[in-house]
């Protein structure tokens, strides 16, 4: 192997290493939204509330935009996280 490609090598696997971290972050504060979403039912009357989704959907969409991060990809990626929750509470909060 040459010496630059040795480099892309290694600078490719330090570059995974920072990726893994953060999924590892990301897992985490997914168990942590997980928690809170587990504690909700006795307060809730419903197990949808569109409008509460919509204005997730739109904070989320306004970081996304001050983040430089693609709107659409954002709210696809909270369409599935609210979609997982709303199966989670209807499974009964257990888990999984």
């Amino acid at each position: 192997m040459s010496t630059r490609a040795a480099s892309a090598s290694r600078r490719l696997a330090a570059l995974r290493r920072r990726v893994d971290a953060v999924d590892r972050r990301i897992v985490r504060l997914l168990a942590a939204r997980q928690r809170l979403v587990a504690a909700m039912p006795p307060f809730k009357t419903r197990l949808r509330d569109p409008g509460r989704e919509a204005d997730i959907l739109r904070q989320a969409a306004r970081q996304a935009g001050r983040s430089r991060l693609d709107r659409a990809f954002v709210r696809e990626v909270y369409r599935a996280l609210l979609g997982a929750s709303r199966s989670f509470l209807r499974r009964g909060a257990g888990a999984d």
